[in-house]
């Protein structure tokens, strides 16, 4: 059986190693994708590497941790408590379909034939190296209105401020 050594996804990250928020935020955030990738190299073999990377896993911890961060933010008012979870949810967009290429990649990986297995591997760790992008993306875009407290006042000026740019 080969061994796959994977490559080092955080390398290139730009919010990954500077908390930028109050509190562990930054780290509940990252948490999913770091216990991931320890999980992930402790193996050399690609089924517990793409196991340890079940994108479906991933998306329910990462949406967790929305619903928990806009929780904690407007733990009193349930309509500015929704609408920090779904702005959160919709900058998240690029996260979403990141984990769903990440999917349909480790599917195509466990049942590549032996002789393309290994380049279906390198597909996969691209895949992953983009959800690790995505959610180093999301974090800074989603600082801003992780440290509005003006809840759904300030998301409308949030979004008018993010088409200037």
């Amino acid at each position: 059986m080969p061994e796959y050594v994977l490559p080092e996804f955080t390398r290139s990250l730009r919010a990954l190693a500077v908390p930028s928020a109050p509190g562990s935020d930054h780290d509940r955030v990252f948490a999913p994708l770091i216990q991931a990738r320890t999980a992930a190299h402790r193996v050399q073999a690609l089924e517990g590497q793409v196991a340890a990377f079940d994108a479906a896993r991933l998306e329910r911890e990462m949406r967790g941790v929305i619903e928990a961060l806009a929780a904690e933010r407007h733990p009193r008012s349930a309509p500015d408590r929704r609408a920090l979870a779904a702005e959160l949810e919709t900058l998240a967009a690029p996260l979403w379909k990141a984990l769903a290429a990440l999917q349909r990649s480790a599917s195509e990986a466990r049942t590549a034939p032996a002789a393309d297995r290994h380049a279906a591997w390198q597909r996969w760790t691209g895949a992953v190296q983009r959800v690790f992008n995505a959610a180093d993306d999301w974090w800074r875009a989603a600082l801003p209105a992780l440290g509005d407290p003006r809840g759904r006042r300030g998301a409308f000026w949030r979004r008018v401020l993010r088409r200037s740019r």
